[in-house]
């Protein structure tokens, strides 16, 4: 009498990677394709944005103000903001150096650019209790 053998068939070496994991499930991998390629998206339009300022800066080279608009414009697309201002601190007041989009009316006519904002000292003051 003969006994014969089993063996155990391996998996081929081209069969999908979620067919040869444990616990690997389709809806798991896609979900993570999906995060990883909206981070490398992410990344991909930070960098477009920064290729833009730089090309702005060469381009302009001692002027500023092409920089500012360059730099809120591309910061406002990214934070999906549908305006921006770029403001500059100038000693105790802030003056404004850039605006971007469709501003409020509210703040339309107060933000001009080289409009200057000073605060108020009362609300900068600290105030302290004593125990």
């Amino acid at each position: 009498m003969t006994k014969r053998r089993r063996t155990v068939k391996a998996p081929p070496r081209n069969a999908p990677t979620a067919s040869r994991h444990r616990g690997a499930s389709v809806a798991g991998l896609k979900k993570k394709v999906a995060l990883l390629t909206r981070d490398l998206s992410e990344a991909l339009e930070q960098q477009t944005a920064a290729s833009e300022v730089l090309r702005v800066i060469s381009s302009s080279p001692g002027e500023l103000q092409p920089v500012f608009q360059a730099m809120l414009a591309n910061a406002t697309r990214l934070c999906e903001a549908s305006y921006g201002a770029l403001w500059l601190c100038e000693g105790d007041a802030f003056r404004t150096a850039a605006l971007y989009g469709a501003l409020p009316a509210a703040f339309a006519e107060q933000w001009q650019p080289g409009t200057v904002f000073r605060p108020q000292a009362a609300a900068r003051a600290v105030t302290t209790r004593k125990a």
